[in-house]
């Protein structure tokens, strides 16, 4: 090949280059490593990928500007509070980021200077209004801002709908000029076109404290003109539609706006924030020991470890890592020999978190001529689940040429087994005689009181659960209100009173009693019948208001996202005074305002099926029977769960219930949210508060407690949030 052909010219002209590099500016092929500058480097980098502009929020707590909305989303797990003052409206706004294209808020209007023409006389003040608004991402932002945002929003979608919207909205961030810009378009109250634009001129600013300030305007789209759109009289004139003003995001967790709405008056925003759904806790574990590391002792079975000395070894172990060991079984059979341990998790609410720590204590402890380990967990006295730990792959593990995951492969979740009496010795058994001691808060909420708009109560419930004789699981907790603001509540509506068995609608009354209360104490038994199926058996207090037997069925095996149940229940009302030891033999009944008292045997049934779907983090129930009105009907429930372990939820109810409110008829539906409270403990544990909260509180759709549901207890013990 000729030298100088043009395949080799280019070869031939880089070589001459790098030899030119090479003797001008040798120091950059000789320098020495520099980690401290390498780390500024990948720093550097870093901040660049992840650089981002703040997601800011409108007065109504959507991602937005002042009045109008952006297409523009959180991160996913977030959590909002907030309040505003709108003239003529004051506002109370909650927001949550359900999914990474769904935004959920809702807000409490507050009509300023217009009394309720129902329920003023009587001190309820101020007309009220409140609704929930949806937004979802049909295009989200992506990770450099190099496509607009599309999204599509409906606003007030359930209540009255007296502010109910619609829009589609885009919306594109300029991150190299720290400003976004919006273009929308609505209909209904939002009528036509709208847009926003919002700057952030100190965004990079050196100086702590200024980078959150950003500059905001709009043009506002709300049909002010029209009296279906706009109710409040004083909301129907306007000087102008651009609305201008300034933001403030203080410490990543704070918002503050003031703008000037409409062209003459004046309004402000505060509002809360934070990503509870990937919180790894406000405090580190710090009091959690760490996964089992020595002694090591491999020692075989014989005079020098006998078996019984064995497992007590790891009672020892699993005690200090969290764990309870309720049994210790050796086995000879023509596999080899399997040690077979039962275990009680009280601590740990990950399912890899006790993996991890269970990969670690047996395999620097298990004797070496141990052929298979069976880990069975048990969970609220009944056997869940089982682990089955072949010791070839467990050794691989501790030699290191196996990681956690690789060796969870090898050793799946498995059905509960029961070891062949005829060539297994029982050598321990802990009878499980425990005492739990239990501190939670205690909340009751009610929209909508007499003499006030929003009624509560605050607390504490304190009490012990645990375990008694053959794994009976008890449940006692007493409550205390340490401050209520209950006045003006009454148990009987007074526009739209229900007309069926007042079986939810008296629940006021149990909290208007002072001192201290008795909440709960039930009993409980479950049993794990094999193959998949799971049957308990209650009977005691369920909550403040109930008590009664019941008995639940379950079918839920290792490794399905599905499970299907059937629940019946047996129910009685307690006593309104003191403890509420007894029950009562008749239940009021309303026969317009006239109340009458009818004998009550409760009785409730329910066919249930749940469907988790991982992949989402999404879980849906959805349960028909006969719920305790004697309305029959059906149950519908979404959840979604973050990996926190915070799970937010909402239902909906249709029965045949005739239950009507200002004319029509009335479905239960709600939302409620359950949370580990780990996240604010410096130690690991299960502990969960939960709250939910009706739209009107009614008798329709009740569905009464009674205790821990299977499909509950089974759950919690195998997913991995």
């Amino acid at each position: 090949m000729n030298p100088l052909s043009p395949k080799v010219m280019p070869r031939f002209r880089f070589t001459l280059l790098l030899i030119f590099i090479l003797s001008v500016h040798p120091v950059l092929f000789t320098q020495e490593p520099d980690l401290m500058r390498d780390l500024f480097v990948v720093d550097c980098v870093n901040q660049r990928l992840c650089d981002k502009m703040p997601v800011t929020y409108n007065n109504f707590l959507q991602g937005g500007y002042i009045n109008m909305p952006s297409a523009r989303m959180s991160q996913v797990g977030e959590v909002g509070i907030g309040y505003s003052s709108v003239p003529p409206y004051r506002n109370w706004n909650a927001r949550m980021q359900a999914l990474h294209f769904l935004e959920v808020s809702g807000n409490y209007r507050i009509f300023s200077g217009i009394d309720d023409p129902v329920l003023g006389a009587s001190g309820f003040g101020e007309f009220s209004d409140k609704g929930i608004n949806l937004k979802g991402g049909i295009l989200p932002e992506d990770s450099d801002y190099a496509l607009p945002g599309l999204a599509i929003g409906f606003d007030d979608v359930l209540g009255t709908r007296a502010f109910r919207a619609g829009y589609v909205v885009a919306t594109q961030v300029f991150l190299k000029y720290d400003f976004n810009a919006t273009l929308g378009f609505g209909w209904e109250r939002l009528h036509g076109f709208f847009g926003g634009i919002e700057w952030m001129p100190l965004r990079r600013c050196p100086i702590p404290g200024l980078q959150g300030l950003s500059l905001v305007a709009e043009y506002d789209a709300t049909d002010y003109h029209s009296s279906k759109h706009e109710p409040h009289p004083d909301g129907r004139t306007f000087k102008t539609r651009l609305n201008f003003g300034l933001k403030y995001r203080f410490m990543k967790y704070l918002d503050f706006t003031a703008s000037c709405v409409r062209g003459r008056k004046f309004s402000f925003a505060i509002s809360a924030f934070y990503n509870f759904g990937n919180c790894e806790g406000f405090v580190p574990k710090v009091d959690d020991p760490l996964p089992y590391c020595t002694p090591v002792n491999t020692e075989p079975f014989g005079f020098r470890r006998p078996e019984a000395i064995a497992i007590q070894d790891f009672n020892y172990a699993l005690s200090d890592q969290g764990f309870m060991l309720m049994g210790g079984w050796v086995s000879y059979t023509e596999c080899g020999k399997i040690l077979r341990l039962k275990i009680y998790n009280p601590t740990y609410l990950q399912e890899s978190e006790v993996r991890t720590r269970l990969n670690a204590l047996i395999s620097r402890i298990t004797p070496s001529d141990v052929d298979f380990v069976i880990i069975v967990m048990e969970g609220d006295g009944f056997p869940i689940q089982e682990y089955r730990y072949n010791m070839i792959f467990v050794r691989e593990y501790q030699a290191g040429h196996l990681g956690d995951y690789e060796l969870m492969l090898l050793t799946p979740m498995a059905e509960v087994s029961h070891p062949d009496p005829c060539n297994t010795v029982h050598y321990f058994e802990d009878s499980r005689e425990t005492i739990d001691y239990v501190i939670l808060p205690r909340t009751y909420t009610a929209f909508g009181a007499a003499a006030g708009k929003f009624r509560y109560a605050l607390g504490l419930s304190f009490g012990v659960k645990g375990f008694i004789i053959n794994d009976i699981y008890y449940d006692l907790l007493f409550g205390y209100n340490m401050y209520s603001h209950l006045e003006g509540l009454a148990d009987v509506d007074r526009l739209n009173p229900s007309q069926l068995i007042n079986v939810r609608t008296s629940y006021i009354n149990y909290y208007f009693r002072e001192g201290v209360t008795l909440d709960r104490f039930y009993l409980q038994k479950g049993l794990n019948l094999g193959c998949g199926f799971f049957t308990r058996v209650a009977a005691g207090y369920y909550d403040i208001v109930y008590g009664g037997l019941v008995f639940e069925a379950l079918y839920y095996p290792v490794g399905s996202p599905w499970a299907i149940g059937f629940e019946y229940a047996e129910l009685r009302k307690r006593e309104v005074g003191g403890f509420g030891l007894w029950f009562t033999k008749n239940i009021r009944k309303l026969n317009g305002f006239v109340p009458t008292y009818v004998p009550f045997n409760g009785r409730q049934f329910f066919v249930d099926g749940y469907y988790d779907c991982p992949e989402i983090e999404m879980d849906f129930r959805v349960s028909a029977g006969q719920f305790l009105a004697k309305d029959v009907g059906a149950r519908v429930e979404i959840g979604k769960y973050f990996c926190s372990g915070l799970r937010i939820f909402g239902w909906y109810t249709w029965t045949n219930a005739d239950d009507m409110i200002n004319g029509s008829q009335y479905f239960d539906k709600g939302i409620g949210f359950s949370m580990p409270l780990d996240i604010f403990y410096t130690f690991s544990s299960r502990e969960r508060w939960g709250h939910r909260m009706s739209a009107w509180q009614r008798d329709c759709g009740y569905r009464a407690p009674t205790g821990r549901r299977l499909y509950d207890s089974i759950h919690d013990q195998r997913i991995d949030y």
